[in-house]
């Protein structure tokens, strides 16, 4: 057998990829921050309401800025030769980055499924939601366990010149990658139809809906990028180029992951674009811009025109103390008391709908 080379070229394609990779995914990163961040001030303030939906999604985007910043190390925007110890050093971080992006799936995932849970559901989608949390759970830890276990000793998984070390073949790589993207992609349409199904049928003004259908369908954009990846992965292995293979499955790896998020918080926008839309004349509800079935005030004076609004939709009674609204969010209090008195239900709201799409993640390696 030859001796490796002691360096390792990165062609002008793959230099040109990174150059991508970078100048998409910062500015990604800045635009998923907004509606992160709206999220969990509109949790905070001025009631501090998080739940374990909430906190899935805080983990999900640190593993995802932290499985972006394992891979910046291999994007290499000149065209030049690498030292060998620096390709490997390289790999072994995009490797260590796939159970990272493991994790954020699984948690971007988890708490949309969580999220959906808490409004009334028919009693197959309920069934369709908890198949979800066990399969992308299940996937998780086999995945996990197969990153980890592959190879003998873990070095050969990204240093071929480690004496003695065995690894699977790696088309059997590329077959758990096809059967972990397909059940994916299959659950990220659901997950990213299901909330877009529920809101449309609710009685609000068609504008509305339409604005918030648009928000909670941006993980169709990440279905897509799981979609991508899976056409390139069949190449892994005999392609003429793998720097620059790497390059373009890192860029739509960070694309999921974070369309992802910023699909599962877009919904905390709703109210700032409302209010937005509003200075230009353009009402998308016959009330006040700061209300909707997203996001309720946490607070509101008896007897106002909001809370004949809350008592003409859906039924309840005004706070008993001061015109408090329990969590800030009447409309979901009472979608969850008529879930434990009514079964097959289709009618439902919720504070912050998400939709997301996830799929097969992969580095070099």
């Amino acid at each position: 057998m030859d001796a490796p080379p002691p360096f390792v070229p990165i062609t002008d394609r793959a230099a040109l990829l990174a150059r991508v990779h970078i100048g998409v995914t910062i500015p990604l990163l800045a635009l998923t921050l907004v509606p992160f961040v709206a999220r969990i001030y509109s949790r905070i303030w001025p009631v501090w309401r998080i739940g374990f939906a909430d906190w899935l999604i805080v983990i999900g985007f640190a593993s995802a800025i932290t499985d972006w910043a394992l891979l910046q190390s291999e994007m290499i925007t000149t065209p030049s030769n690498i030292s060998l110890e620096q390709a490997i050093w390289d790999v072994k971080l995009a490797y260590m980055a796939i159970p990272i992006w493991g994790l954020t799936m699984t948690c971007v995932k988890t708490s949309i499924a969580l999220t959906l849970l808490r409004i009334p559901q028919t009693r197959l989608s309920t069934v369709f939601l908890y198949l979800i949390l066990a399969f992308q759970l299940i996937y998780f830890v086999g995945d996990t366990i197969y990153i980890f276990l592959k190879c003998q000793p873990l070095q050969a998984a990204w240093d071929f010149t480690v004496v003695g070390g065995k690894c699977l073949d790696i088309r059997i790589d590329v077959v758990v990658s096809n059967l972990g993207s397909a059940m994916n992609i299959l659950t990220d349409v659901f997950l990213s139809l299901a909330p877009m199904l529920i809101l449309w049928n609710l009685r609000r003004p068609l504008r509305e809906r339409i604005l918030v259908c648009f928000l909670t369908g941006m993980g169709l954009f990440a279905s897509l990028a799981s979609v991508v990846k899976l056409i390139m992965i069949q190449s892994w292995g005999n392609h003429p180029d793998p720097w620059a293979l790497a390059m373009s499955l890192a860029s739509w790896t960070i694309i999921e992951q974070f369309v992802a998020i910023l699909a599962a918080c877009s919904p905390s926008l709703k109210g700032p674009i409302q209010r937005m839309l509003g200075k230009f004349g353009i009402l998308l509800t016959r009330y006040e811009s700061h209300i909707s079935f997203i996001h309720m005030p946490t607070r509101v004076g008896r007897g106002s025109k909001y809370e004949r609004q809350v008592d003409e939709e859906t039924g309840s009674r005004p706070g008993a103390t001061g015109g408090h609204i329990r969590d800030g969010d009447l409309v979901l209090d009472k979608l969850e008391r008529d879930k434990s008195t009514m079964s097959g239900s289709t009618s439902a709201s919720g504070t912050t709908l998400v939709g997301s799409g996830n799929g097969i993640g992969l580095g070099p390696g």
